[in-house]
């Protein structure tokens, strides 16, 4: 398996990053973005026939087709998906930040691309964010795909990618969310460490420190890269041959304050710099988000403690799914940890804690899967385990169970993924 890995990482790293003539990776990525492309579609434009949220949904039916043919792909492909989160990033791309209070808890890489081409469709930011989600999921799989096969075959890197997107949460890559954009940075840059190219790295870093506060975790898992290939090059030894890979990684943080910079210049920054905790606190949460949904970082224990609380007076049904799926995919990760490249384990457990760290007393562990979608080798694990037919059977039934079920209530806004 090590002797796959080194070669394919050899291989990979005389190859320029990306090459679309790569066939494999990109006929596969597209071949499954087509597949649950279409499924998604389909259903939820049915489940919003039943259960029609906004009058248009109303108005006009998915079947017959009586309305003109652009407005009919509008409402088979578009008005579905137009729920929460996507609410958020079409109104912060068309009027910035004082959209709504608490705005500033969304950073601005996506909203900014939406922004940008929504204008040049005269003005049509839903069909922007939906366009940009699209190209971002594809682009996502493919680098992953190429990603897995630095260590793995090729069934492996296959396996990842279909468990990704078909998930209990994968059609939030399908959607105007920030989910696809994230993980295609994320992916990107550990796959351009892996190639030793470390400004990219250190760029698409940064975009996703930009995209969403987990982005800077990724910081992490590129440093260990780092620390690798100067314990294991002896030319690499030398400081000077340092400079340059350390110069790139250092884009990541600094994408990160930049943004906490300029919410300081809109006043939604509470920090002080003798205090180095507050400033901590304050990359991860806006204070103005904090006071509209008293959503802030504490222990792993407190968020627990919280939920087991609300399971015992008041429980639901969404939080103890929530728990349910979450405490299968921690086992996971903690088992993959013992594993897994030692850059992977870092960015997993990272992300295990921070996911965990998140207290929303309203709602407890409110998004907590989709906040784990984020931790691709988990999904890895899965298609290792995969290998045997029965058990990859078993992943993808139980994978469809959840994701019909949990994409149905969010089309109609009973789930908030």
């Amino acid at each position: 398996m090590q002797e796959i890995g080194a070669n394919n990482e050899a291989t990979a790293a005389r190859t320029p990053f990306p090459r679309m003539v790569l066939a494999p990776p990109w006929r596969w990525a597209f071949t499954l973005f087509l597949g649950y492309r279409v499924l998604w579609s389909f259903w939820a434009a049915w489940v919003s026939s039943v259960y029609p949220f906004t009058p248009v949904e109303q108005i006009v039916p998915v079947w017959p087709i009586s309305a003109s043919f652009g407005v009919w792909l509008e409402r088979l492909l578009l008005w579905p998906v137009a729920r929460y989160d996507v609410f958020w990033n079409i109104g912060i791309a068309e009027y910035g930040y004082a959209y709504k209070i608490g705005s500033t808890a969304f950073h601005p890489l996506y909203p900014l691309l939406i922004g940008v081409l929504g204008r040049a469709f005269g003005g049509d930011y839903l069909l922007a964010g939906w366009l940009i989600a699209q190209v971002c999921c594809v682009a996502m799989l493919a680098l992953l795909y190429k990603l897995v096969l630095l260590d793995y075959d090729q069934g492996v890197a296959r396996r990842t990618t279909l468990f990704l997107i078909g998930s209990p949460l994968g059609f939030v890559l399908l959607i105007p969310y920030a989910e696809s954009l994230l993980l295609l940075c994320i992916v990107g840059a550990l796959y351009a460490a892996r190639l030793r190219r470390w400004w990219l790295a250190g760029l698409l870093g940064a975009g996703a420190a930009l995209t969403k506060q987990p982005g800077v975790v990724v910081l992490l898992p590129l440093a260990w890269e780092v620390w690798r290939v100067h314990r294991d090059d002896m030319r690499a030894r030398r400081f000077r041959s340092l400079l340059g890979p350390l110069l790139g990684l250092l884009l990541v943080p600094l994408g990160l304050l930049a943004y906490l910079i300029y919410r300081a210049m809109l006043g939604d920054a509470e920090f002080s710099w003798s205090n180095p905790s507050t400033v901590i606190w304050a990359l991860l949460v806006t204070p103005s988000y904090d006071r509209v949904w008293d959503h802030h970082f504490s222990f792993p224990w407190v968020g627990l403690q919280i939920a087991i609380d609300r399971l015992r007076t008041a429980p639901f049904f969404y939080l103890i799914l929530n728990m349910f799926v979450m405490l299968i995919m921690a086992v996971i990760i903690c088992y993959s940890a013992l594993r897994q490249r030692g850059s992977y384990v870092l960015y997993s457990l990272c992300l295990l804690i921070m996911n965990l760290a998140i207290v929303y007393p309203l709602i407890p562990y409110i998004s907590v899967i989709r906040r784990f979608l984020i931790i691709f080798p988990l999904f890895i694990q899965l298609a290792l385990w995969g290998r045997s037919p029965r058990l990859c059977m078993l992943i993808l039934f139980c994978n469809t169970l959840l994701w019909v079920y949990i994409s149905e209530a969010y089309v109609r806004f009973a789930y908030i993924p």
